[in-house]
């Protein structure tokens, strides 16, 4: 899957009827009154009000009712709960997870014509592919929920909902309790969740004027059996989230940056020396080492390793230089994410191959926080001494 629309989780099958109602909470998780005026009135082209955004903390409060999710586990024997998704989009803009429950928040935008009764959020959750953090893992990449398809590892199975009348909020929380078909523990590994939602049957909206879905998939983990959120990443369509690298910029005074985030970095078997010349059979030569980063806190995190040569005199990065505005999201556990790594020192350093003479190398590790914040980690120094001219061919 190499596009975008590739990456997002196939839409389920629609139904001709909407799934059983529940009992429903006061219109009272709005945090203010709703804004006055028809939605979707007369001129079904003007775009659909909006009230003020909803509490996130009256969600969190709030009663949970069951969910039956045996059209995902049992699939092709119940019907979709939803028969249309096209009523609106959400924006996912923030994520938090705790012991088998979920929060998000994003904001809402329906469409001209649309109806709003409340919130009652559906779900989808695959695996991640275990080589693209963004992608669906194999066999979860079409519609869930039908004839042949496979029953999902984790399905909701309560939630918090809520009726209203009036603009819809235009910022909503979806609360959801995650469980599984067969009551198991919930699998650790990599998730992506697809939300989805309407009003509550019985709110006096029209359920197939109702239906929307999120932008992009909220990426999350499962570690020892708990959810856990992704650092300082809600969605990643590119499996990838944005990190502030200037700190290891041309020219600046390496230094680590923030506190670490609980990250460590260490540097197996640096290379002492490289010479200021590539050999005939070599493409460029650079400083190696193998480079591990560790953390006690495993799932996905995102992360960056690499090697840095610096100046000893002043301490400033004349190889191995990161300007890139984001970084991957790689998967962590108790034996660390290990990869050789390689600052080049005859081509794509700051100024030209560097000339031959004495520098200082370091392993670096860079991460994002929950709040955004970016940390680089550096490991011990190690000496790296640039010889003239190329490699002997008998070594």
């Amino acid at each position: 899957m190499t596009t975008r629309t590739a990456r997002r989780l196939a839409r389920p099958g629609r139904i001709v009827a909407a799934a059983a109602g529940a009992l429903a909470l006061a219109a009272s998780l709005v945090a203010c009154d709703a804004l006055p005026g028809p939605l979707g009135g007369e001129d079904p082209s003007r775009p659909a009000a909006t009230a003020a955004p909803m509490a996130p903390e009256q969600v969190a409060g709030a009663e949970t009712v069951p969910v039956d999710p045996a059209w995902l586990c049992e699939p092709g024997t119940a019907e979709d709960p939803l028969p249309s998704r096209d009523a609106g989009t959400l924006t996912p803009t923030s994520v938090q997870a705790e012991g088998n429950e979920v929060m998000i928040t994003g904001d809402l935008a329906l469409e001209p014509g649309a109806a709003y009764g409340g919130l009652a959020p559906e779900a989808v959750i695959v695996p991640a592919h275990p080589a693209d953090r963004a992608a669906p893992a194999e066999g979860y990449g079409d519609a869930l929920g039908v004839d042949g398809a496979p029953a999902p590892p984790m399905v909701v199975r309560a939630r918090v909902e809520t009726t209203a009348e009036g603009p819809a909020p235009s910022t909503v929380t979806a609360r959801l309790v995650l469980g599984t078909c067969d009551d198991a523990p919930l699998p650790d590994g990599q998730y992506l969740l697809r939300l989805s939602g309407a009003g509550p049957e019985g709110s006096g909206r029209a359920a197939e004027r109702s239906g929307w879905e999120a932008s992009s998939d909220v990426l999350l983990d499962v570690v020892d059996g708990r959810l856990r959120a992704v650092p300082g990443a809600v969605t990643a369509e590119d499996g990838e989230t944005p990190a502030d690298l200037s700190s290891l910029g041309c020219g600046r005074e390496l230094a680590p940056v923030g506190d670490g985030a609980g990250l460590s970095v260490t540097a197996a078997d640096p290379s002492p020396a490289v010479h200021a010349e590539a050999a005939e059979d070599e493409a460029a030569a650079g400083a190696t080492a193998q480079v591990t980063a560790a953390s006690e806190d495993h799932g996905t995190l995102p992360l960056m390793t690499g090697i840095v040569v610096t100046r000893p005199g002043d301490g400033v990065i004349v190889a191995g230089a990161r300007n890139a505005g984001s970084i991957p999201l790689q998967w962590m556990d108790g034996e660390g994410v290990s990869t050789a790594e390689t600052a080049w020192t005859t081509h794509g350093t700051c100024h030209g191959a560097l000339s031959p003479g004495d520098y200082r190398a370091h392993a670096f590790a860079v991460t994002v926080d929950a709040g955004g914040a970016t940390h680089v980690v550096l490991s011990d120094p190690w000496d790296l001494e640039v010889l003239e001219g190329a490699e002997p061919e008998d070594g």
